[in-house]
């Protein structure tokens, strides 16, 4: 697992997304049809099936719409920039609700579950079991399970294809397209952009760039003592608003990792430090820059007679309290898969819209907390917080919130200080 040093210093310095990746050669030289598409598609923005959707970029997101897609009968063609599907590596912690999403292939890629969470601030401690556990996933094997997942289903993935961009036609949108350095055209209704945090499609239709963090973890060894079931995460709000962590993906491996403000540069320095003071040393770097949640992005946009959509990191579908966007991403992908098989769309990301809400609002209040703030937060885990934290997980976190707080009422107004009344004002408020 880890990077390549090319992938890994783009990560430190910030330069792009791990996804969405472009390539050097951005002149194309002449027209061909190196797609093997038929003519009939070519030459006439009117001709073709009508019914195809183009998704741009072979994310986790994009390949899984595509395979809700190509199940319901859907004609579907996968855009990928790279040569092959060869995914950076990345350990990811998703909560149970993705053994409901994905099938037998993709539930492959699941290498540990996680039982119980110790939290740690200041010399202060708290742990909390859970009922149903985590998941630790590859993000390297999920990947191609989904590729496999929807070229069984009928999609078609043309690798080694950069999108440049795209105008409205006639008959929808017409696609600009690299293929070995030649340009061609693509024809399409509806186009989803599943190309990530930089998306090109997004740009291209008009939507704003999104905002983004650098995420890095190092691969280490774990201590001896250390329980293969339980995560630990550090809130050191001197170092980062987010925090660290530690998930184990198997009996002597983890990934310790930290989401940071800023350069990539200063983030990587402070994880090293932070091993250092852990006494832990790193055997691999992975890392992307990972878009943050801001407010909901409409997921659909008329583009002329056609229509483009965004899905997972495109469209900043991310918990920004945790920055964890594998869940969210595929439950985004299913409510454009679901609108553009007329099956109705609204409740789906009506829900996931109020879902990353929530995660909004709590992500602003522990913003502003400081050290002290930290420590008040996990002495106030009492017995009942901690068996709503253990019963709910974080992808329901309206009910979680909502239980916790009626378990704990003081927690309530620590957040709700910490998100109205700034830093300096919190902790006289908590004297009581």
């Amino acid at each position: 697992m880890g990077e390549s040093p090319d992938v890994t210093r783009s990560i430190v310095s910030g330069s792009r997304s791990l996804q969405g990746s472009y390539g050097k050669r951005g002149i194309c030289t002449s027209v061909r049809n190196t797609l093997g598409v038929k003519k009939d598609l070519r030459s006439s923005p009117n001709a073709g099936d009508r019914g195809e959707v183009i998704v741009v970029g072979a994310s986790a997101a994009g390949l899984y719409a595509a395979s809700r897609l190509a199940q319901a009968g859907r004609k579907v063609r996968v855009l990928e920039a790279r040569e092959e599907l060869d995914p950076a590596r990345r350990s990811l912690i998703v909560t149970h609700h993705f053994r409901h999403q994905v099938n037998g292939q993709a539930q492959g890629c699941i290498r540990n579950e996680i039982r119980r969470f110790e939290l740690f601030t200041d010399g202060r401690s708290a742990e909390i079991t859970l009922r149903k556990p985590d998941l630790i996933i590859e993000r390297a094997r999920l990947i191609p399970a989904l590729a496999r997942e929807s070229e069984g289903a009928g999609a078609t993935l043309s690798f080694a294809t950069k999108f440049l961009g795209m105008a409205p036609n006639s008959g929808g949108v017409r696609l600009k397209i690299e293929k070995s350095g030649f340009c061609d055209e693509l024809h399409a209704q509806q186009v989803i952009g599943a190309d990530g945090a930089t998306s090109r499609v997004a740009r291209a239709a008009g939507w704003p760039p999104v905002e983004t963090v650098p995420l890095v973890q190092a691969l280490v060894r774990l201590p001896k003592d250390y329980r293969q079931d339980t995560t630990r995460v550090w809130f050191v709000p001197d170092d980062t608003p987010y925090f660290y962590w530690l998930i184990p993906e198997s009996a002597d491996r983890g990934a310790l990792g930290i989401i940071g403000e800023g350069s990539g540069e200063q983030t990587k320095r402070r994880i090293e430090l932070f091993l250092e003071k852990k006494g832990l040393t790193p055997l691999e770097w992975q890392g992307a820059r990972i878009p943050v949640y801001r407010g909901w992005v409409p997921v659909r946009r008329r583009f002329g007679r056609g229509e483009v959509f965004l899905v997972g990191d495109a469209a900043a579908q991310v918990k920004v309290s945790t920055v964890g966007g594998i869940v969210t991403g595929f439950r985004g992908a299913q409510g454009v898969t679901d609108a553009l098989l007329g099956n109705g769309a609204g409740g789906a990301l009506r829900a996931l819209r109020r879902e990353l809400g929530t995660h909004w609002l709590i992500r602003r209040a522990l913003h502003r907390f400081r050290q002290e703030h930290y420590s008040r937060l996990v002495d106030l885990l009492n017995a009942g917080a901690r068996s709503s934290l253990s019963e709910i997980n974080r992808d329901e976190s309206a009910r979680l919130l909502w239980n916790v707080c009626l378990r704990q009422p003081r927690l309530a107004l620590l957040g709700l200080r910490g998100l109205l009344m700034g830093k300096q004002s919190v902790l006289g408020w908590l004297n009581f």
